[in-house]
């Protein structure tokens, strides 16, 4: 992988630490990585479960250990900007069976507060607190999590942001903005594809967003839209004066629901999120109208957003994703052949497969495919078997070898 740095390419220990059948000793392969190579990858949350019941998390990264944030640039001449080694692997966050009964990370918090090293500061938290909700669920009714439970939560596209915000509208408004107002007060706040609500509200956001840059920054704020995310957007509301905020919520809302009218047209009812939230996905070469019909696959009607549980973040100046995952797996620890994942677009790279593209309406639509695990199931549920023969290329040549497909 192009991301290893000197010394630190995987070797035989680190890479069976992710086929460990137990905690402990997956643990202890995990000590014996070089002090280099002590999770030199991108930090990463590597979780565990085993068939005894036991769960784990361990998080692993190279994370230089400095005497400043590293928020900022410094003086690279001065030697107290220095840094001191990396953080040990065994004092990175770890848990081993946790009173909840679960682990989950989503690009979450995963510190304490009073963490002695100073190792990250960007966080979200809608997405953990959404996870954090469905899972103590469970935990209440002393309900047992099935694979389907979880097939739903990672396809979950309910938004908490959205929630927060509409309740901090006032009940009633005699004002421009009013049915917009009733609409998403009526909203169940999941952001469905076909949303008219939804996409009401997506666009009702980056209204507020640009509003409160403005008030904050003035003509700096183009500068800073990237730091200005969700969550700074409601904590800078709580902030304001009552009668400031409702003023400012609800003139964004007209102005919102406007824009929707361009867009979208007056009738409300043929208003939809996904209509606007798309999903295409580009090839290398399709730098031409030809190549671009050969290759491109969509545009894809969309649900969610970069605050869901399915994120499916999109980009600055518009509304098509651009970011989320491609493939999601269940495994089931019980019965391994009843484990589940999914692709996209397809299990081929070949544009004139058959396979180029038929997992992406299955993706689209938050179904799988089963993952099949045992030799019986792999065999019962093969469609090509690809057969290579060294045998034939050592006695023949290399026009000799043989690839056989059937």
């Amino acid at each position: 992988m192009p991301w290893f740095c000197i010394g630190s390419a995987p070797n035989p220990e680190q890479q069976a630490t992710s086929h460990r059948s137990r905690w402990t000793v997956r643990r202890t392969g995990m000590n014996f990585w070089p002090r280099w190579s002590a999770g030199s990858c991108p930090p990463e949350n590597l979780v565990y479960a085993d068939i005894d019941g036991n769960i784990g998390e361990q998080s692993a990264g190279l994370t230089p250990i400095r005497s400043w944030t590293g928020l900022l640039p410094v003086p690279g001449a001065d030697s107290k900007y220095e840094w001191s080694g990396f953080v040990p692997l065994n004092e990175l966050p770890r848990s081993f069976n946790p009173a909840e009964g679960w682990i989950a990370t989503a690009n979450n918090r995963t510190i304490p507060g009073d963490y002695k090293y100073r190792v990250g500061f960007s966080w979200s938290a809608y997405r953990i607190d959404r996870i954090r909700q469905v899972l103590s669920g469970f935990a209440e009714k002393q309900r047992k999590i099935r694979v389907q439970d979880v097939e739903a939560l990672q396809n979950d596209v309910y938004s908490i942001p959205a929630d927060l915000l509409i309740r901090m509208l006032p009940r009633h408004s005699d004002g421009p903005e009013a049915r917009f107002l009733n609409m998403l007060k009526d909203w169940d706040r999941v952001l469905a594809s076909p949303s008219v609500p939804g996409a009401l509200y997506e666009v009702w956001l980056r209204h507020i967003h640009s509003a409160l840059l403005q008030r904050i920054a003035g003509p700096a704020a183009p500068e800073l839209s990237r730091s200005f995310g969700t969550e700074q957007v409601l904590d800078y509301l709580k902030s304001m004066p009552q009668q400031e905020q409702q003023q400012l919520l609800l003139t964004t809302l007209a102005d919102a629901g406007h824009e929707m009218e361009q867009k979208q047209g007056t009738d409300t009812a043929l208003w939809s999120w996904g209509a606007m939230h798309t999903m295409t996905y580009r090839h290398a070469l399709d730098s031409s109208p030809e190549s671009k019909t050969l290759f491109d696959l969509g545009p894809i009607a969309r649900p969610g957003d970069g605050n869901t549980v399915n994120a499916t973040g999109g980009d600055e100046n518009g509304f098509q994703q651009l970011a989320g995952a491609s493939y999601r797996e269940i495994l089931d620890l019980s019965n391994w052949d009843n484990s589940l994942a999914i692709n996209t677009p397809g299990q081929s790279g070949e544009p004139g497969s058959r396979h180029y593209s038929d997992l992406l309406p299955f993706w689209s639509a938050g179904q799988y495919f089963q993952l099949v695990y045992s030799k019986e199931a792999i065999e019962g549920n093969s469609e090509d078997v690809l057969t290579l023969d060294p045998d034939n290329n050592a006695e023949n040549g290399a026009a000799g070898n043989r690839a056989k497909c059937k």
